[in-house]
């Protein structure tokens, strides 16, 4: 891969994360020392109001009308800043660190950033065979061809999702009517300028996520427990080490936008109790957009900071009762400000809580397996006990602090629900884990993401303990000498106290990173299981034609694959239509027809007829698979032997071939007959209503 497009997907997906949302912040008020955590956040919940708001409005979703409308959001804010604001009421008087500060704190953090940030990177370019591995499981092409989709589309729609999957049928049945599209449409503005594959740059956003954005928000998420900056830098400098959160969530599926939501989350608890906290109600329009941000995402994200945030309440109510009242205040302002702007994007969602709350995972071991999963913070890799360690440190250490005892709550929660999903097919507490789509890795990966912090907190209670130890010898050894403390021996032994803590936090990480190196290279193979550059669902052959398919299919045309091989990636690698185009798209009774008798098209005419009606005039044929049971569909097993298939183009293990329907009965006009059925659906060829839907294939599922 050049170096060149690499270097400008980089740039571009850098600005697209951090730029709107820092531009906002400045307007806002927002402390410059927190924006590189939350802008994110306030970018990306600007931008899904904008998308979602300006399209009830007609606003195309294209780089320069959302650049132009940033900027005009910006100024208005800006000015409402000015123009409200009193006196200092926009900045943040106290210390970053509180009482805990020292000289070089920031130095401290900045190392721990950028330990954890190339760790992950690491590991994650690594799997991904230097960025140009492919994943091949489940989610991944769905993603791309999302990301393709609203960049020729131009539309910030959440329902394109359901004309997308299904144009055979009414959509209103369908059991994928909306989707959440937030982050598919914020790179929908940049990707198109690259010149890189999509593939290439979802791992190229993924690398720029582990690197700087997860150490981030490991100490966004830490701040709303401490301020103390060695357990902020260790946090963030473990952050890359563990298995289940983030790497478990990316070598299967993989879930690139429920990553990027939790990588949210941190940022919106930090924000939100800053605000609250500070009385700042110039920050509200920030809460708000970052509440968006987290349902536009994933709306699932909300029953994470949810509890957090609730929990957190409850212990500053007990402390502070009365003068809790204002804060209270400020984050219902925030909700409700949420709720005005987040209205469209609630009611699409709406739309998917019936088909999120329907599925359903089986336990993959009993309850002590789970209990001994949390323990040892694995889920089918690697125990890590020297993470646990850390972690049970971090427990000791918040248990002995009573103001941080309301963490636990969160912590606990997840844990019960991570124990339940493992370790149960029990339904009780269903609705609990509806929201995840009952997904036992999505729920340990939140827990685990909850507990990284601890781990910090742990290294720094252990690294206080030796400074105190320090602080004490050091005492003794100047009465004994001189009978009574001096001030310079007083001076000598304060001023060695932060020496001593940081020296035996590096000293405590660095033994753990040695000790912790299989953990590293257990991540890059977690990653590598199902990421290849020749795999088994694509092949690189496959992805060859696939990328030159425009070469011998037209761009209106519709081609008949199965969509249990790497044909769903065709839209997104090669801008061409396939008639299925996820895994777990049903056929309609019509497409299942023609998938199962296509060989039959001269000798039987209903097959014949649901052909011309589905507009089919090329197939696409490949060996690969997205499981290794599933079985290529019958009309598609020789496509050689069928003489009204003639073949366009083959590259290893994929073909394309074109039908002649001149050979057939009834020839071509029969085709050119149904085509008015079809109707186009917005500015992208393709995505076709047929006027005489069809039901969806009784089936339990298609791979």
């Amino acid at each position: 891969m050049d170096l060149g497009p690499l270097a400008l997907s980089v740039a571009l997906i850098a600005l697209v994360w951090w730029g709107p949302g820092w531009l906002l912040g400045e307007a806002l008020g927002i402390r410059r020392i927190l924006l590189p955590a939350v802008a994110p956040l306030i970018g990306v919940g600007a931008l899904a109001s904008i998308g979602a708001i300006g399209h009830l409005a007609g606003m195309a979703w294209n780089a320069l009308t959302v650049a132009i409308t940033v900027l005009v959001l910006a100024a208005v804010l800006f000015g409402v800043r000015v123009a409200v604001r009193r006196r200092r009421a926009a900045a943040d008087p106290e210390p970053f660190f509180g009482r805990w500060g020292y000289r070089g704190a920031w130095l401290t953090l900045a190392a721990g950033i950028l330990a954890g940030g190339v760790v992950a990177a690491t590991s994650w370019t690594v799997g991904t065979e230097g960025l140009l591995g492919i994943n091949q499981d489940w989610d991944i092409p769905w993603h791309a061809n999302m990301i393709r989709l609203i960049a020729e589309n131009q539309v910030w729609d959440p329902s394109i999702a359901g004309n997308f999957a299904y144009y055979d049928t009414n959509i209103a049945d369908a059991p994928i009517r909306s989707y959440p599209i937030a982050f598919h449409a914020m790179l929908a503005l940049v990707w198109p300028v690259t010149g890189v594959a999509l593939p290439t740059f979802l791992n190229v956003f993924v690398v720029l996520m582990m690197a700087v954005q997860l150490p981030l928000s490991t100490v966004a998420l830490g701040l709303v427990v401490t301020r103390r900056p060695v357990a902020l830098a260790a946090a963030a400098a473990v952050s890359g080490w563990f298995t289940v959160y983030p790497f478990d969530l990316l070598w299967r599926g993989p879930l690139i936008p429920f990553f990027a939501g939790m990588l949210l989350v941190g940022p919106f608890c930090l924000l939100a109790v800053r605000a609250a906290l500070g009385r700042f109600w110039l920050w509200v329009p920030a809460i708000a957009f970052g509440a968006v941000a987290l349902i536009a995402v994933h709306p699932s994200l909300a029953f994470v900071v949810a509890p957090i945030l609730v929990f957190w309440f409850i212990a500053l109510l007990v402390r502070r009762r009365l003068a809790a009242v204002v804060p209270a205040l400020v984050l219902a302002a925030g909700a409700v400000l949420a709720a005005v702007l987040g209205l469209p994007i609630i009611q699409q969602m709406l739309k998917e809580a019936e088909r999120v709350s329907k599925q359903v995972w089986a336990a993959d071991t009993d309850r002590m397996g789970a209990i001994q999963n949390i323990l040892l913070l694995h889920h089918g890799s690697t125990p890590q006990p020297i993470l646990s360690a850390m972690v049970g440190l971090g427990v000791v250490a918040l248990l002995v602090r009573p103001k941080m005892w309301w963490y636990l709550a969160p912590v606990l929660a997840y844990a019960f629900l991570s124990a339940y999903t493992m370790g149960s097919n029990s339904t009780l507490f269903a609705s609990l884990t509806a929201p995840f789509y009952d997904d036992q890795w999505r729920i340990f990966g939140i827990l685990v993401m909850l507990l990284v912090p601890l781990a910090g907190l742990g290294v720094a209670q252990l690294a206080e303990a030796v400074g105190w130890a320090v602080r004490r010898f050091r005492s003794e050894r100047g009465r004994r000498a001189q009978g009574e403390r001096t001030t310079a021996a007083a001076h000598a032994a304060s001023s060695a106290t932060p020496v001593a803590v940081l020296a035996t936090a590096a000293v405590v990480l660095l033994l753990a990173g040695v000790v912790a190196r299989p953990y590293f290279a257990e991540n890059a193979a977690r990653i590598e299981i199902n990421t290849k550059v020749d795999g088994a669902t694509l092949s690189t052959a496959e992805v060859r034609l696939l990328t030159h398919i425009a070469d011998y299919v037209p761009q209106d045309a519709t081609v008949l694959n199965d969509s249990c091989n790497g044909s769903v990636w065709m839209y997104a690698l090669g801008n061409r239509m396939p008639m299925i185009r996820h895994f777990e798209i049903l056929p309609t009774n019509r497409q299942l027809l023609v998938l199962q008798k296509l060989p039959e098209l001269a000798t039987d005419s209903q097959a014949r007829a649901a052909a011309a009606e589905l507009g089919i005039e090329y197939v696409y044929i490949a060996d690969g698979t997205i499981r290794a049971w599933d079985e290529p569909k019958p009309g598609l097993t020789h496509p050689d032997q069928i003489p009204f298939l003639k073949l366009l183009a083959r590259d290893g293990n994929a073909a394309v071939y074109k039908l002649d329907w001149d050979s057939l009965p009834g020839g071509r006009a029969q085709l050119e007959a149904r085509a008015g059925d079809r109707h186009q659906i917005g500015d992208v060829p393709g995505i076709l209503l047929n006027s005489d839907p069809d039901g969806i294939a009784p089936l339990g599922r298609i791979c």
